[in-house]
């Protein structure tokens, strides 16, 4: 079991409620009556920020000054305490077994969490940006040593960036420096990632793909951010020119992206809407999956009104694919009848509750 607890205080229109969770919860309730911030607070406690908004104050309940989250892992014959408190002036504390932490990504390590809700499908539509976060979720819980370099090499895209920018005299002189420390980071974390994709494409296409047949004949595709058969040193020196007029570096790992096509072209166009969230699932299980077999960690998929413009065939789909990983799953729907074609082939745990206005009827 992941989560064993999770307590809510002052955080969206929830004064106080506390879940104990099964493996997987069904979280149902009329629109606008609260379900979905409890997602939305197991989310927070992994990433330090909403999946709904960036507007912390939001989050807090009308008339409070902060909100309290709580929650309790298992992880075998342990049990770990966490805590995030956000106030209004954007202070936050967390805590880990009892310890105080600044660092967000400490709260990530313990908790594994990836989350569906109606608009991921801009996965697919959007820029690079949702797809690069795709990757580096994984690589974070894979690669230990991912984190640092990538720190590190945002504070020298930093660097580049403002003399790219402001063009100090010094120019000339000062960008070579950064652009070696620049090429070195950048290569670490590349190779990171070009591991990390080889080990999840051999889960996901050995794995899963036999499974449904929607998936055969796919090609995943990672894009460096720059080409492969040039070397990133070059690259920066050849777009020099460009980049000062730009006033940004447009080559390296921060413009990486992952694409994914069939024998008819990307999936973005080959593929039906309904089509596309049963290869999301897909992904999101393949890399919950990877992260488990990694790490040993029980990851948590979140999900958020799943029977949205789901065919029931499309719905047995999903169930046969979330059943295929060892997450902890937490589904929020208006109906919990609508999901009955999904639960029908998960064998394990579950609990369902109930939210009205805020308050859980059922636990």
């Amino acid at each position: 079991m992941s989560l064993t607890s999770i307590s809510l205080n002052n955080f969206r229109n929830i004064e106080a409620a506390t879940l104990a969770p099964e493996a997987i919860n069904i979280i149902y309730g009329e629109n606008g009556s609260g379900k979905t911030s409890f997602l939305e607070a197991i989310y927070f406690l992994s990433h330090g920020r909403s999946f709904r908004t960036t507007k912390h104050r939001t989050l807090i309940r009308d008339g409070q000054s902060r909100f309290t989250l709580h929650a309790k892992k298992r992880s075998n014959n342990l049990t770990i305490p966490l805590g995030i408190q956000k106030d209004v002036q954007g202070e936050t504390q967390i805590k880990i077994q009892g310890k105080a932490s600044r660092r967000i990504s400490d709260l990530a390590q313990v908790l594994p969490v990836q989350v569906i809700t109606p608009e991921s499908y801009s996965f697919f539509f959007g820029g690079p940006k949702e797809r690069r976060a795709f990757i580096d979720l994984g690589v974070f819980h894979v690669e230990q040593e991912f984190f640092v370099y990538w720190q590190n090499f945002n504070k020298v895209l930093k660097q580049r960036n403002a003399l790219l920018k402001n063009k100090p005299p010094e120019l000339r002189t000062m960008l070579p420096v950064w652009d070696k420390e620049f090429v070195r980071l950048a290569e670490k974390i590349t190779q990171l990632r070009e591991m990390y994709i080889e080990r999840f494409k051999a889960l996901f296409f050995d794995r899963l793909c036999t499974e449904l047949e929607l998936l055969n004949h796919l090609e995943i595709d990672f894009n460096w951010g720059w080409k492969r058969t040039e070397s990133l040193a070059d690259v920066l020196a050849q777009n020099r020119d460009g980049d000062l007029m730009r006033g940004y570096t447009s080559k390296g790992p921060h413009k990486a992206d992952l694409t994914i096509k069939t024998s008819l072209g990307p999936v973005e166009t080959a593929f039906s809407r309904g089509q596309l969230k049963l290869l999301l699932y897909a992904l999101k299980v393949a890399q919950n999956s990877l992260i488990e077999k990694e790490t040993g960690k029980q990851s948590i998929l979140l999900i958020d009104d799943l029977p949205s413009e789901l065919s029931e065939d499309t719905k047995m789909k999903v169930g046969q694919l979330l059943s295929r990983c060892d997450a902890q799953i937490f589904i929020t729907t208006i109906e919990s009848q609508s999901v009955s074609a999904v639960l029908e082939a998960l064998a394990r745990p579950q609990a369902l509750f109930h939210v009205k206005h805020g308050e859980l009827i059922t636990r």
